[in-house]
């Protein structure tokens, strides 16, 4: 990590109680993993109406035939790279859902995004997941590692959350700060700010720095991000999201083959972790879900490529999902602007997770309609 990255990680962070630490229990922390597929991922494409002909008729050059798809049922499949996932959607321990949206959606990446994360689209509102666990103060060591994309999730005015490429660099770069800056020498808030957000950075160095971390050479991007959350979940540790992010999705042109490299990597990440998280009776406390700022226009361009649309799909994968379909049947006549017509607002499936995935007495949304976990 870069200094001048390390320096804006502490201004994100701020300190905690004193009282909180390392999780020492013997009960299992549950962990929610965040997978960002940055760029806006092309849903038709991955979770395929293949019957339909309206799919081959819109997309002459780079639509998945009918022999390609994992089929999954009469009416949708998979992307031919999805070979992991289809097995788990068959194990019962996949849920897919269709039509993720909202409404008057907004096409460019950074404020999609930002909508997204903070479940609002008020530039006054907190990150969701900030709200979520300010409203719910339980003792955790922070809220989040971020390995990559974006931090709108976990932004507030006292952040708790660190973001870096690898563990192994953070504590390197944790052991630079300065040992003079203490809250006792603070004489502004800036000071002060400051002096507790490096007392943050460095406790949480110290209590990562217990555990030793695997090598993550010979690893994909996206592989080395989840094999670090892989080792942090092994550990038990006290913090309740990773959020990890591959890019590369914003496919204006050539497609099929940079999507299929996309989603083969994505699958084979999610295969490796999920497999270790079995291997080790981990994975009825995980749960991996995958999330993109929109998806694609159903027409294909004139560059072998798609360009930005509405609604998409979702994936979400653990021990403990409803697998199945949900969010109701892709429908490519009755379109806007020959895009997908969300069914199922992004916030029903944050709401889901408030309430089925962290339990929490004070929710921040109203009641969902889904029943994905």
């Amino acid at each position: 990590m870069k200094r001048r990255d390390f320096i804006k990680t502490v201004a994100y962070s701020s300190v905690l109680s004193s009282g909180l630490s390392w999780s020492k229990q013997k009960t299992k922390n549950k962990y929610l993993v965040l997978i960002e597929l940055k760029g806006g991922n092309d849903g038709l494409n991955t979770v395929i109406p293949y019957n339909d002909e309206l799919y081959y008729s819109k997309r002459p050059n780079i639509n998945i035939p009918k022999d390609k798809v994992i089929t999954l049922d009469q009416n949708i499949g998979l992307h031919p790279a999805l070979n992991s996932f289809s097995e788990l959607y068959k194990q019962g321990e996949l849920s897919i859902i269709q039509n993720v949206g909202y409404p008057k959606p907004n096409k460019s990446h950074f404020a999609s995004i930002d909508i997204w994360e903070r479940a609002s689209r008020s530039k006054r509102s907190n990150g969701w997941l900030y709200e979520l666990f300010d409203k719910n103060s339980t003792d955790r060591l922070i809220d989040s590692i971020v390995f990559s994309g974006s931090t709108g999730l976990f932004r507030g005015p006292k952040s708790n959350y660190i973001k870096t490429k690898t563990i192994s660099s953070f504590i390197k770069e944790a052991k630079l700060l300065s040992n003079r800056a203490t809250i006792g020498d603070a004489k502004n808030k800036n000071q002060q700010y400051l002096a507790n957000s490096n007392n943050l950075i460095k406790k949480v160095a110290k209590e990562l720095s217990n555990q030793k971390w695997g090598s993550l050479a010979n690893k994909t991007p996206l592989d080395r991000q989840l094999s670090q959350v892989y080792e942090l979940i092994s550990a038990n540790i006290d913090i309740p999201v990773f959020k990890v992010a591959i890019g590369g999705f914003d496919t204006h042109a050539d497609q099929p083959d940079a999507h299929y490299e996309l989603l083969n990597e994505l699958n084979n990440s999610v295969s490796s972790i999920t497999k270790s998280l079995k291997a080790n009776n981990l994975w009825n406390n995980t749960l991996i879900m995958t999330y993109s700022e929109f998806g694609r226009r159903i027409s294909e361009n004139g560059n072998n490529g798609t360009d930005h649309g509405e609604a998409s799909c979702m994936f979400c994968t653990g021990g403990k999902v409803n697998g199945g379909t949900f969010g109701g049947e892709l429908n490519l006549s009755n379109t806007h602007k020959d895009n997908l017509i969300y069914k199922v607002d992004y916030r029903d499936v944050y709401a889901t997770l408030e309430r089925k995935w962290f339990s929490v007495e004070n929710t921040t949304l109203p009641n969902p309609s889904l029943n994905y976990i």
